[in-house]
Parts: C-alpha cells; structure tokens; sequence
C-alpha cells in the first residue's frame, strides 16, 4: 500500500527488544515506537504508566494526523477499548487483522469466550487470512474483508544456489508442531523404500531444539531417523537466518508439506513461499489448500495422511523433472498473482471505505 502512496504509519504500543531507532521509515513504510525500554525492567506500576504514555501517544496521532482508519494487530483488551474511543470520537473504522482463531479459544469456558467476544466486538471490521476465518468472524461483524496469505512477489529474484546440496528435497517447519514434520519424514523413508534412483536427500530448515521442547513427543522423530538408518539422508539444518531460507528452497528438486489440518483456521503461509520458488511441490490436502491451487498443474496433491501418494509423487518429480518444472512454473506464476498484495489493494481500500463512520 505504501507502494502506491498510501500514507501508513505503524505505532507500536510496546517498545523494541532489539536495538533498533525509536521511529523510522521501512520499505516506505512509517514507525514509531510508544514506550521506552524501561518498560521491561519495571514493576506493575511502571509497566502502566508506559502503557498509558503510549495510548495518549496514540490519542494525539489520531487527533492530529487526520487518520481515515487504524488496523490493528493487538489482542489486549485495554489497549484495544480506548483505541475505540479514540475511533469513535474521530468517526474512523477501527480494524483487526486476524489470521487465526483467538488462541485458545474453543477450550475456554463459556464466560471466558463470551469475554473474548466483547473484545472482538470493539472492531468495525475484520481482515481475515481464510473462508473458515471469515465464517467465524462474520458471526461478530458483517464487515469481514478476505485477504489471503500474501508474499513479496520478489523475494526469490536472483536467488540461486543449492548445487553444492545435490538432489534433495527440502521443508520449513515451525515450533507450533502444525507442519506434519513426522509425517514428512515417514513419507521421505517411503519415498525412498519405493524409489529405484533414490537420488534425492530431504533437508529440514526449522529449530527442531526448540519445537521438541514444546512438544516432547517430536523427540520421536529423530529416534525413527535413527531406527532406520537415514542420518545420512535425512538432514536437520537448523534455524536460518531469513535470507538464507531462498537459496535452499530454490535450489532442492521438491518441497514437501505434510499438514493434517489447520486447527487455528488458518492458511498455510508457507505455501507462498514455496510456490514463489518455482521448485515443484507436493502437498496434502488439508484446509483450503485445493481452493487456491489446482493438482497437477501447480501442485502435486494428496488427501491427508495418504503418504503413499505423496511418496509416489515425489517418484515422479524424480523420474520427470522436466513435466514437474513446469508444474513449479506454473505455480510461480499462480503465487505471482493470488498471493500477491497489490492485486488485493482496490479491494480493501473499498472495504475500509465501506465501514466508515
């Protein structure tokens, strides 16, 4: 949006961790951070008065910056209450960003979700990131915009690399334990059972340290690595730094994702970034995945937990690379225009224009 020459200007309520300038401009884009780094050495009381400090930072920049809307990333409910008024007092839409469900929310009590929904009942409208979202949020603001996981569309320029790998397959995980990581790996070793060339080696990006510490049964990953002999294919990169990431996803002959489903009603942003790759990709089927991309023209993919079929399709990649680099193509160019920000901007400029006061 910055891009087109709207003026945004990010404010964030809490102060940085890191060393960084207290305001700036970023890719075009303004911000200012609230609170001073005292915030988190202090007591409750302090911690208050900044928070205050940084409302009244954010009262003054509504009132005197002529702001037509303010989108919001922030679940607290103090912060979000006097945004409000401070919205109401100026006649602006107030929005939220969300690209889940509120955490936790479908173990709370029935008290605690119904003050869960009084805090999302503070927002004008909702910018959802799934149907399934829209569908949940709807239920709390006819005002629900569509925007589906978006990339930047030049990320992979000029990236190159990988040679020194060799063949191999290559996935991302996180430490939410969401990505079907062990799922990923049974479907490798039968990839590897099944296939007469066996060329390929399977490379994890992701801290699997960590993701083991918050879920301690993906200790048994590594134990059915061992198990079965595959150290010396299955290989676990560690946490890279970002940069690092393109280089290793262009130059593998597949990337893999093995998702069951999407409990926080999410979408898998992940997918972007492989398909803007242009390395083809084999999937399963979870969530709303078949909405945006279609099998075997810019995807490879298979019902959840059907790692049989997904080990078939890493085969052919294998045995015709030159049939599935079109079909990485193509999915370059699908993300190119589906996940690509700029064709959803007209779109929720109307929609914010929509709800205003």
């Amino acid at each position: 949006m910055a891009k087109k020459g709207i003026n945004i200007h990010v404010l964030m309520v809490y102060p940085a961790l890191t060393e960084c300038p207290e305001q700036g401009v970023f890719e075009g884009v303004k911000y200012t951070f609230l609170s001073d780094k005292k915030y988190y050495n202090g007591n409750f009381l302090d911690k208050l008065y900044f928070r205050f400090f940084g409302l009244n930072n954010i009262r003054k920049f509504i009132f005197t910056e002529k702001v037509d809307a303010v989108l919001s990333y922030h679940d607290n409910f103090l912060t979000n209450f006097f945004v409000k008024l401070f919205t109401l007092l100026t006649s602006i839409p107030f929005v939220i960003d969300k690209t889940e469900y509120p955490y936790g929310y479908f173990q709370m009590s029935k008290m605690r979700q119904l003050l869960e929904r009084l805090n999302l009942y503070l927002f004008d409208g909702f910018i959802v990131i799934s149907n399934t979202l829209r569908d949940f949020y709807s239920k709390i603001s006819k005002n629900v915009f569509l925007l589906p996981m978006t990339i930047d569309p030049d990320r992979f320029d000029g990236v190159s690399g990988g040679e020194e790998r060799g063949q191999y397959i290559s996935l991302t995980f996180g430490v939410h334990n969401r990505d079907g990581l062990f799922d990923s790996i049974i479907t490798f070793h039968k990839y590897l059972n099944k296939s007469q060339k066996k060329s390929f080696k399977l490379y994890l990006i992701g801290d699997y340290n960590t993701l083991c510490e918050n879920f301690p049964e993906c200790y048994a990953i590594k134990t059915y690595v061992q198990e079965n002999g595959l150290e010396d294919r299955v290989l676990f990169l560690g946490r890279k730094p970002i940069e690092e990431v393109p280089v290793i996803l262009s130059g593998a002959q597949c990337l893999i994702t093995t998702p069951t489903k999407y409990v926080s009603g999410g979408f898998p942003t992940k997918l972007g970034e492989y398909m803007l790759s242009g390395v083809p990709i084999v999937a399963t089927k979870a969530g709303e995945i078949s909405e945006y991309v279609t099998n075997n023209y810019d995807i490879f993919l298979c019902n959840v937990g059907d790692l049989d079929c997904m080990a078939d399709k890493i085969i052919f990649i294998e045995n015709h690379p030159e049939k599935a680099m079109i079909v990485g193509q193509n999915a370059l160019n699908t993300a190119k225009f589906k996940f690509n920000a700029n064709t959803y901007i007209k779109g929720m400029l109307e929609f914010l224009n929509s709800i205003k006061k």
